[in-house]
C-alpha cells in the first residue's frame, strides 16, 4: 500500500508537469514493473537495463535491430542492454572509477562488441565565462565538475564519419554539446535519443524541423527510482538531402 500511495503521488506530480503525455495510462501499465525494480539490491547493471522510463524502454525494443551500430554518451546497464541486441556499441564514459567497474563487467561477461572509452573532464581556465546551456561551451551543470570542460569527451564522436550510427544516446555530461555533435553522425532513419529531456535546456538551443525530424516524447516511471522522467526520440527522416538541422 505504501508503494502504491507513493506511486500515485508521483504520477499526479508528473501529469501536472507534463499533461500532454500518456502519464495516467502508462502509470497503470507500468506499476507492477516499477514495483519489481524497487526491490532492495536491484540495479541497472545486474539487470542489463537502460535507466530510462519504461515507456522509452518499450520503444527501444520496437526499433532495435541486430545489425545496428550504437554510440552512447554515458555507460552502465544500458551498455549491456545494447551489447546483447546490436552489432556494435561505442560507449564513452567520463568517470574513471565507473569506467573501471564497467570494463571489468564487460570482461567478466565476455562481451566483445563494445568499444569502451574513457574521456575524463579537463581543467578549463575560462570556465567562469561559460554557460552549461550553450552547446559550444562543453561544460556541465554538475557542481562536481566546476572549473572543467568535456570537449574531448564530446568530440570523441567526431572520430567517426558522418552517418555512422543507427542510434546515438545522449545520457552523460555536457548534453547540449553532445546533441550538437551527434546530429551529423546519424544515419538517415537513425535515432538521436536524449534522456532526462524534461530538463528543457538540453534541446532548447536547437530547431528540429518537422520536415527533417520525427520527434516523440516518452515519459513516466523509471526502474529503481521514485520519480518520473522523460526521454525524447528524434528520428532523422530518410528523404533528406542534408543531415544537420539549422540552429
Amino acid at each position: 500500500m505504501h508503494d502504491l500511495m507513493n506511486y500515485c503521488k508521483m504520477t499526479v506530480r508528473e501529469f501536472g508537469r507534463n499533461p500532454g503525455l500518456r502519464i495516467p495510462v502508462d502509470s497503470l501499465k507500468y506499476f507492477s514493473a516499477w514495483r519489481k525494480f524497487q526491490a532492495r539490491g536491484r540495479n541497472s547493471v545486474d539487470d542489463q537495463m537502460p535507466w530510462m522510463a519504461f515507456s522509452a524502454i518499450d520503444q527501444l525494443d520496437k526499433i532495435i535491430r541486430p545489425d545496428m551500430s550504437i554510440f552512447e554518451y554515458g555507460s552502465g546497464g544500458s551498455t549491456l542492454f545494447w551489447a546483447s541486441r546490436v552489432k556494435q556499441v561505442i560507449s564513452i564514459e567520463h568517470d574513471r572509477r565507473w569506467f573501471e567497474k564497467m570494463q571489468q563487467e564487460l570482461v567478466n561477461r565476455r562481451i566483445d562488441n563494445v568499444t569502451y572509452l574513457l574521456r575524463e573532464a579537463e581543467d578549463d581556465p575560462n570556465f567562469s565565462k561559460k554557460d552549461y546551456r550553450n552547446p559550444d561551451d562543453y561544460i556541465s551543470s554538475d557542481s562536481n565538475y566546476t572549473g572543467q570542460h568535456f570537449e574531448a569527451y564530446v568530440k570523441t564522436l567526431e572520430e567517426y564519419p558522418d552517418g555512422s550510427f543507427d542510434i546515438i544516446v545522449v545520457d552523460g555530461r555536457a548534453r547540449p554539446s553532445c546533441i550538437k555533435h551527434a546530429q551529423a553522425r546519424l544515419k538517415k532513419g537513425g535515432y538521436l535519443i536524449v534522456d532526462n529531456s524534461e530538463r528543457k535546456y538540453y534541446l532548447a538551443p536547437f530547431s528540429f524541423h518537422p520536415e527533417q525530424w520525427q520527434i516523440r516524447n516518452f515519459g513516466g516511471p523509471i526502474p529503481y527510482l521514485r520519480h518520473h522522467s522523460d526521454t525524447t526520440f528524434l528520428m532523422l527522416r530518410t528523404d533528406l538531402s542534408t543531415k544537420t538541422p539549422s540552429r
